[in-house]
């Protein structure tokens, strides 16, 4: 029995889908932009100049960060939160907020093996990696729950 590869289910999917990849030193103003330009994006992967996964920020940390100002009660006004909201996105760096234990897979490992660590990290995005280590794909669940309404469990055995 063929077990397909993640990098065959990749090639079947449609392109074009842009990659969110920030630098290191992106500051968080950048990092929301990425975010934000594509409809479905819940995660941003932090690379180095040769993209190189180095971490990556969720879409429910950079909502923590970003707004966790309107909820501290010792900042009375409007005023002095836009100021440090203004502050935090040119101040703070991708690298001080990104996690480091990012789960990934290969792009020759099955895709049932992916799934299955997707399942036990509890994750809905995870990096597809070359073999060396450069971030090439965005593995996302939304895809394979696609993948599985067209071809079912054998998809992923």
């Amino acid at each position: 029995m063929h077990r397909t590869t993640i990098r065959e289910f990749l090639d079947s999917l449609r392109c074009g889908a842009e990659l969110p990849l920030v630098p290191v030193g992106a500051c968080l103003e950048e990092v929301v932009r990425v975010m934000v330009k594509g409809h479905r994006r819940r995660i941003v992967y932090v690379v180095d100049g040769d993209r190189q996964l180095k971490g990556a920020i969720t879409l429910s940390h950079l909502k923590d960060i970003i707004f966790r100002f309107f909820h501290d009660e010792r900042l009375g006004t409007a005023v002095v939160v836009s100021e440090r909201i203004v502050e935090l996105f040119t101040s703070e760096k991708a690298e001080q907020v990104m996690s480091l234990d990012v789960p990934s897979c290969l792009t020759d490992e099955t895709l049932a093996d992916a799934v299955g660590r997707m399942m036990a990290t509890n994750v809905t995005d995870m990096p597809v990696l070359d073999q060396e280590g450069r971030v090439v794909a965005d593995l996302d669940i939304l895809d394979l729950l696609e993948l599985w309404l067209k071809r079912g469990n054998q998809a992923f055995t």
